[in-house]
């Protein structure tokens, strides 16, 4: 969402760090190497998350033309979830429970029953949902070395921010007035803007 269309909410952020002088190929081998993977339905995992093109979300084979935009790169953040609605899971739960004590001529499961009958039933409706598919659109001006984020999301913000440096090994930072203050450089400055006290711009009784 957010680069080339749709919302323009991003956060924006600093990359620490030098690129290395083959980053055009290094880095396509990093992107293929974290790129989005389909749930694997036999596994246990409910959640998946990796780069995609930005054209397509659907597309996780990169060239330099679906990533180099001039001095930016431009990649896509895909987040593939399964979710089972907890009311629905509940109802078929007590179902398949009545059912169970009916066969077998219980008035109630034990503990270790109802458990196995939770897990089955969780692995037989998994396959039945069609995974929530959320993309978050990420460009990165290499000259600036300046990092935006399509979205406003703090959880989303922090998982992106985890992710990226698995991939790139170049650590992020938010931009705000005192990481702003930091790339100055400037100890007498810093010292200067944490002095500040704080300051109300408006009436309290207003």
């Amino acid at each position: 969402m957010g680069a080339l269309s749709g919302s323009v909410t991003a956060t924006e952020f600093f990359v620490r760090g030098e690129l290395p002088k083959d980053f055009r190929e290094s880095y396509l081998e990093r992107l293929q190497k974290r790129r989005f993977r389909d749930i694997d339905l036999k596994s246990d995992d409910d959640e998946s998350m990796g780069w995609v093109t930005t054209l397509d979300p659907f597309a996780t084979e990169f060239t330099l033309n679906d990533v180099l935009w001039g001095d930016y790169i431009m990649v896509t953040l895909r987040h593939d979830s399964i979710r089972i609605p907890p009311a629905a899971f509940k109802l078929h739960l007590n179902k398949e429970i009545n059912e169970v004590k009916a066969a077998k001529g219980k008035e109630k499961l034990s503990k270790a029953e109802q458990e196995e009958l939770k897990d089955a039933l969780h692995k037989k409706l998994r396959k039945r949902v069609m995974p929530s598919i959320k993309t978050y659109d990420v460009v990165w001006n290499i000259d600036r070395n300046l990092v935006w984020l399509f979205t406003a999301n703090k959880r989303v913000s922090e998982t992106f921010q985890e992710f990226w440096a698995d991939t790139f090994e170049l650590p992020l930072v938010p931009k705000t007035p005192y990481s702003l203050l930091e790339r100055l450089n400037d100890e007498a400055l810093i010292e200067q803007a944490l002095a500040v006290e704080p300051t109300n711009f408006a009436s309290p009784n207003a």
